[in-house]
Protein backbone atom coordinates (compact mmCIF):
# COMPACT_ATOMS: atom_id res chain seq x y z
CA UNK A 1 0.00 0.00 0.00
CA UNK A 2 1.28 3.46 -0.86
CA UNK A 3 0.37 7.00 0.26
CA UNK A 4 -0.30 9.80 -1.94
CA UNK A 5 3.25 11.68 -1.94
CA UNK A 6 2.18 15.18 -1.93
CA UNK A 7 -0.01 14.00 0.93
CA UNK A 8 3.13 12.65 2.96
CA UNK A 9 5.14 15.60 2.06
CA UNK A 10 2.41 17.91 3.46
CA UNK A 11 1.95 16.39 6.59
CA UNK A 12 6.07 16.02 7.02
CA UNK A 13 6.03 19.86 6.80
CA UNK A 14 3.05 20.43 9.15
CA UNK A 15 5.19 18.12 11.76
CA UNK A 16 7.97 20.11 11.33
CA UNK A 17 6.14 23.13 11.93
CA UNK A 18 4.73 21.74 14.76
CA UNK A 19 8.11 20.63 16.23
CA UNK A 20 9.59 23.81 15.62
CA UNK A 21 6.83 25.90 17.81
CA UNK A 22 6.74 23.21 20.57
CA UNK A 23 10.76 24.15 20.38
CA UNK A 24 10.18 27.92 20.93
CA UNK A 25 7.29 27.20 24.02
CA UNK A 26 9.63 25.24 25.57
CA UNK A 27 12.80 28.05 25.17
CA UNK A 28 10.28 30.58 26.40
CA UNK A 29 9.19 28.73 29.20
CA UNK A 30 12.63 27.90 30.31
CA UNK A 31 12.92 31.47 30.37
CA UNK A 32 9.97 32.54 32.55
CA UNK A 33 10.69 29.49 35.05
CA UNK A 34 14.31 31.69 35.16
CA UNK A 35 12.66 34.73 35.99
CA UNK A 36 10.12 33.31 38.50
CA UNK A 37 12.60 31.36 40.61
CA UNK A 38 14.95 34.89 40.79
CA UNK A 39 11.95 35.98 43.57
CA UNK A 40 11.56 39.30 42.17
CA UNK A 41 11.48 39.78 38.32
CA UNK A 42 12.73 43.26 38.91
CA UNK A 43 15.37 42.40 40.80
CA UNK A 44 17.21 40.48 37.87
CA UNK A 45 15.76 41.21 34.50
CA UNK A 46 15.52 38.59 31.20
CA UNK A 47 18.08 40.19 29.75
CA UNK A 48 20.79 39.42 32.58
CA UNK A 49 19.23 35.75 33.01
CA UNK A 50 19.62 35.65 29.11
CA UNK A 51 22.95 36.52 29.65
CA UNK A 52 23.65 33.55 32.17
CA UNK A 53 21.92 31.41 29.62
CA UNK A 54 23.92 31.88 26.72
CA UNK A 55 27.29 31.15 29.01
CA UNK A 56 27.81 34.88 30.94
CA UNK A 57 28.93 33.77 34.23
CA UNK A 58 26.19 34.23 36.60
CA UNK A 59 28.68 36.03 39.26
CA UNK A 60 30.04 38.46 36.53
CA UNK A 61 26.45 39.10 34.51
CA UNK A 62 24.68 40.22 37.76
CA UNK A 63 27.78 41.86 38.94
CA UNK A 64 27.96 44.27 35.95
CA UNK A 65 24.40 44.49 35.69
CA UNK A 66 24.82 45.70 39.54
CA UNK A 67 27.46 48.48 38.01
CA UNK A 68 29.66 46.80 40.60
CA UNK A 69 33.58 46.07 40.01
CA UNK A 70 35.36 43.14 41.44
CA UNK A 71 36.78 45.44 44.49
CA UNK A 72 33.46 46.74 45.28
CA UNK A 73 31.58 43.10 45.20
CA UNK A 74 34.98 41.95 47.13
CA UNK A 75 34.77 44.40 49.95
CA UNK A 76 30.30 43.60 49.93
CA UNK A 77 30.98 40.11 50.50
CA UNK A 78 34.35 39.70 52.18
CA UNK A 79 35.49 37.56 49.83
CA UNK A 80 39.22 39.27 47.64
CA UNK A 81 38.76 40.70 44.26
CA UNK A 82 41.44 37.99 43.27
CA UNK A 83 39.02 35.32 43.71
CA UNK A 84 35.89 36.91 42.55
CA UNK A 85 38.06 37.05 39.41
CA UNK A 86 38.88 33.38 39.46
CA UNK A 87 34.84 32.62 39.99
CA UNK A 88 33.99 34.43 37.19
CA UNK A 89 36.66 32.72 34.85
CA UNK A 90 35.50 29.51 36.19
CA UNK A 91 37.24 28.26 39.03
CA UNK A 92 34.15 25.99 41.15
CA UNK A 93 33.38 27.53 44.38
CA UNK A 94 31.32 26.22 47.46
CA UNK A 95 27.79 26.97 48.93
CA UNK A 96 29.11 29.25 51.48
CA UNK A 97 30.72 31.39 48.60
CA UNK A 98 28.36 31.28 46.64
CA UNK A 99 25.67 32.12 49.76
CA UNK A 100 28.00 35.48 50.47
CA UNK A 101 27.66 36.28 46.84
CA UNK A 102 24.26 36.24 46.64
CA UNK A 103 23.78 38.16 49.25
CA UNK A 104 25.96 40.92 48.55
CA UNK A 105 24.76 40.94 44.57
CA UNK A 106 20.81 40.65 46.79
CA UNK A 107 19.68 37.34 44.00
CA UNK A 108 18.64 33.98 45.04
CA UNK A 109 21.73 31.54 46.12
CA UNK A 110 20.37 29.25 43.13
CA UNK A 111 21.00 32.14 40.28
CA UNK A 112 24.55 31.05 41.06
CA UNK A 113 25.06 27.81 41.49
Amino acid sequence: MSGDPQLVYSLEIKVLDLEAKVASLEKTLDRLAREVSASDPANVPADVLDLIEQGEHPVRAVRQYRLLTQKELGERSGIRANHISAIERGMPYGLKTAKRLSDALDVPVGLLT
